[in-house]
C-alpha cells in the first residue's frame, strides 16, 4: 500500500531548496522587530508598564536584534503607526518627549487642531438639533441634550472632518520620520 503524506510533508518536499534572500530576511527581521515594538508600546499604553520598564524591555530587544548603532528609528515609526486622532495618545507622547531629538510639535497642533475642530462643530451641531426639536416638536430645555451619535448628518460631518485631518496627521508624521 503506497504512503499517504501529509500537507506539511509535501509542501517540506516541494520547498526543500529554497531558501531566503538577505533582503527577505531583513523584511522578516524589521516585521518581527516592528511586532515586538508594537506588543511594548501597548503594554505601555494600558498601563501594563511603566515607562521605566518599558525603556529597560526596549535596550534588550535592541541588544537582541542589534539595533544599537540604528537610534531609536523602528520606536519612531512604532510610536507614528499607532498614534491616532480621538484617542489617547499621552503615554506615546510621553515616550516621544523622553527619545532626544524627537520633535513632535507639529503631531500635537494637528491632533489639538483636530479636537478644537471637533469640539466646535459638535456645540454647533447640537445647537441646531435643539433648535429642530423645539420647533418640530415643542421639546426644549436645559436638560435637552441632543444624541449626536444618532445623526446622520453629524457622522457624515465627522468623516469629512477626520479625512481632512488624517491626511494632517500623516504628513506630520512622515514630517517626524524623515527629521
Amino acid at each position: 500500500m503506497a504512503e499517504i503524506k501529509s500537507t506539511l510533508d509535501l509542501v517540506m518536499e516541494k520547498t526543500k531548496n529554497l531558501s531566503l534572500s538577505a533582503e527577505e530576511r531583513q523584511g522578516q527581521k524589521n516585521k518581527e522587530i516592528g511586532s515586538r515594538i508594537r506588543g511594548l508600546l501597548n503594554r505601555l499604553q494600558d498601563e501594563a508598564i511603566s515607562l521605566k520598564r518599558f525603556n529597560s524591555e526596549y535596550q534588550v530587544l535592541k541588544k537582541e536584534y542589534s539595533l544599537m548603532g540604528t537610534g531609536n528609528k523602528h520606536l519612531i515609526k512604532e510610536i507614528c503607526d499607532q498614534i491616532e486622532l480621538a484617542r489617547d495618545n499621552q503615554a506615546l507622547f510621553n515616550l516621544l518627549a523622553e527619545l532626544k531629538g524627537s520633535d513632535f510639535r507639529d503631531l500635537l497642533s494637528v491632533l489639538q487642531e483636530f479636537q478644537t475642530v471637533l469640539d466646535a462643530a459638535a456645540g454647533k451641531r447640537r445647537k441646531l438639533l435643539k433648535a429642530q426639536l423645539a420647533k418640530t416638536h415643542f421639546i426644549s430645555g436645559s436638560a435637552v441634550v441632543p444624541n449626536l451619535e444618532d445623526d446622520a448628518e453629524w457622522r457624515k460631518e465627522i468623516g469629512q472632518i477626520r479625512a481632512e485631518f488624517e491626511t494632517k496627521l500623516n504628513q506630520a508624521k512622515m514630517k517626524l520620520l524623515a527629521g
